[in-house]
Order: C-alpha cells, then sequence, then structure tokens
C-alpha cells in the first residue's frame, strides 16, 4: 500500500499583497490545514510590547526570535495532514512544496494597508509617506535578515514556482493562477521519484 504524499502549499508575499486573503482562499478551496505563522511573529511582538516592524528589526540582532519559529517551520515536514503555510521562510524549509510568492507595487501596497478598515495603520501613522517608509523599512529589514541568517534572497522569484503580482489584478483572478500551478503540482507529486520517497 502507497504511503501518502502529503501536500504543502507555502505561501510568501510583501505587505499588503494580499497574502492573508490569498491564504484564506487557498484554504477555502482546497480544505487544507492553514498555519500563519505571522500571527506567532504578530504575538511575540505584543508579548514584547513593539510592532511588527520593530520586531524584524529586532530579530536582526537577536537570532532566538526567527530560530523559535524557523524550528517550528521545519517540524511541520513531518505532519501528517495536507498543510498550507503563510510564512516568510517555509519554502526554504519545507520539503516538496508549492512555493508561491506574491508581490505588489510599492504605492498600491500603502494604499491598500492604509486604507484597510480592519488595521490600524490609520492611528499609528499621521500620512501615506510615513506609511510609506514603514513598508519599505519592513521589507528591506527582512530581505537583509533573511540573507545573512540563510544565505537566501526572499524577494528573488527564481526561489518560487510562481509569483504573481497582485497589483491590478482581483483576488479571484489571484486564486485562477494559484490554480493552474496547483494541477501542475500534484501532477508533480504523482513523479516517481516523489512516490518512491514516500514509500
Amino acid at each position: 500500500m502507497a504511503e501518502t504524499v502529503y501536500h504543502r502549499i507555502t505561501i510568501t508575499g510583501d505587505p499588503g499583497s494580499g497574502k492573508s486573503t490569498f491564504a484564506a482562499a487557498v484554504q477555502a478551496k482546497t480544505g487544507y490545514k492553514l498555519i500563519t505563522t505571522g500571527n506567532m511573529f504578530r504575538a511575540l511582538a505584543a508579548k514584547k510590547g513593539v510592532s511588527v516592524t520593530e520586531l524584524n528589526e529586532m530579530a536582526a540582532t537577536q537570532g532566538d526570535i526567527d530560530k523559535q519559529v524557523d524550528d517550528y517551520i521545519k517540524s511541520l515536514n513531518h505532519e501528517k495532514d495536507h498543510l498550507i503555510l503563510d510564512s516568510r521562510m517555509a519554502w526554504h524549509f519545507i520539503r516538496h512544496a508549492l512555493k508561491i510568492r506574491l508581490t505588489v507595487d510599492p504605492d498600491v501596497a500603502v494604499r491598500r494597508i492604509y486604507n484597510d478598515k480592519e488595521t490600524k495603520w490609520r492611528e499609528r501613522f499621521p500620512d501615506m509617506e510615513t506609511a510609506m517608509e514603514d513598508v519599505r523599512r519592513r521589507r528591506e529589514s527582512e530581505v537583509w535578515r533573511y540573507n545573512e541568517l540563510y544565505g537566501v534572497d526572499i524577494s528573488d522569484p527564481a526561489n518560487f514556482d510562481i509569483v504573481i503580482n497582485t497589483s491590478h489584478i482581483t483576488p479571484d483572478e489571484t486564486l485562477a493562477q494559484f490554480e493552474d500551478a496547483f494541477k501542475k503540482y500534484l501532477d508533480y507529486l504523482e513523479t516517481p521519484a516523489i512516490q518512491a520517497e514516500a514509500a
């Protein structure tokens, strides 16, 4: 009897790219378990009394912050379930995953975040320019940090199976691009090499 090859979908993306909305849509489409490591990071930031941006910058010099999250992600390779991982680094740590990255133009990202009624950005920033600077700092901090830690560039499209720029497409159009990539991924899992590894 053949062993089950568990599906892994890793999702990363720029702030304001619609990553959380996309991950929820993929979960609704597939029925897979969704794990959001961003929630772990936000909880840790709240516990320390700092913003996510500040925690990102702290993590550049405090290795235990990333290690807590990364060790958890690595452990999910042994999870006997189909998983969706909304995480900056899951694509690097999870074997045989469909690796997805969402991008967005900086000006579009800031407009989305600043105008989102469900965020507190308007309370935190006096204007769009300040919000733009925060997004820029966060992006640069993350790219630098993961390059220092693991020697990988989280912004390099070559690291992913599919990169979707969400700036001027709808969530439904984004999901349609995922569906095409997902079909190819399922075919990949049926290849003899993957089946032999699972046996």
